[in-house]
């Protein structure tokens, strides 16, 4: 061995002194590799978990937010109807509901004995109504009675008694020509309860102005009207009956009549007329404005 040939051996002795012993490495190498966890696994997992939650309170959150006018299900938006409100859950024998109206935010419910829906509009006869939005009344001299626990007074004129108390809203009941009056009126008042279900459907429109009122006796008996001062449109399945010469005239493509300051015209099943001191031409214009409900909701009256 010459000397170059023992200074490599020399170097590569003192290499291998320095190299670690391979034993851990090889070790190492036979262990199972762990899978790298997938970032973008973790990412798409927590972005779902965070669309769940979400979604989850959006969910809850719907159930006690109130219907919006564009839900199926929405709850009475403009002319879809006008929600009654309350209504009594005792009354006198015989007693039946002959009349509705909704005007300027006051709810008014009468019922009359059967058969007598005409009691409503000549102001006169037994009747029970309930009302509700009213302004509150002058109640200086009333007497003081509690109804549902609640403070409240009664006046007794005539043969009328009137009872109103607050309860989320100024509440009144009246009771017309009716025996004891008193204890009636009182009675029908701790009767009054909420009413969600009933819903006032003006049976037609004038301008965009519904009907105030409706009432009769049954699907063959009833009228809707509203004053629009100083001309009062009526809508009736029966023929009005006015005196006098009738002069005929075609309107809303039919034939239609003139008597004094009356103008009626059948349409359908239904007779419209219009009443009031102006000229003829001014009636018919406002008949030919009136937008009729297909099918009016008759199912309440004389029950």
């Amino acid at each position: 061995m010459n000397d170059t040939e023992q200074l490599v051996k020399d170097a590569l002795g003192k290499l291998a002194e320095r190299t670690p012993h391979p034993g851990p490495t090889l070790n190492a190498l036979r262990r199972k590799r762990k899978r790298p966890r997938n970032v973008f696994m973790i990412a798409a997992a927590g972005a779902a978990a965070v669309a769940v939650l979400i979604f989850a309170g959006v969910i809850a959150s719907d159930r006690y937010a109130p219907p919006s006018g564009n839900d199926a299900a929405a709850a009475l938006v403009p002319g879809n109807g006008n929600a009654l409100k309350y209504a009594p859950h005792w009354l006198p024998d015989g007693f039946v509901e002959g009349h509705r109206s909704v005007e300027n935010g006051q709810v008014v419910r009468t019922w009359v004995p059967t058969g007598a829906a005409e009691n409503v509009v000549r102001g006169s006869g037994p009747s029970i109504s309930v009302a509700s939005g009213s302004r509150q009344l002058d109640t200086t001299g009333w007497e003081d009675v509690t109804v549902r626990g609640l403070k409240g007074r009664l006046q007794l004129v005539g043969q009328v008694a009137t009872v109103e108390w607050k309860a989320q809203e100024t509440l009144v009941v009246t009771v017309d020509s009716v025996a004891d009056l008193r204890e009636t009126a009182l009675r029908v008042a701790d009767s009054v309860r909420a009413d969600a279900k009933a819903v006032y459907q003006p049976v037609f429109r004038v301008n965009g102005k519904q009907a105030s009122e409706m009432g009769g006796n049954g699907p063959a008996d009833w009228f809707a009207q509203i004053n629009l001062q100083p001309v009062r449109v009526r809508v009736s399945p029966q023929a009005p009956q006015v005196d006098g010469t009738r002069t005929p005239i075609t309107l809303r493509g039919g034939q239609a009549f003139v008597v004094g300051d009356t103008v009626a015209v059948q349409d359908g099943n239904v007779w419209i007329v219009a009443t009031g001191s102006v000229p003829v031409p001014d009636l018919v214009s406002i008949i030919d404005k009136v937008e009729l409900l297909p099918s009016p909701d008759t199912s309440w009256l004389g029950r």
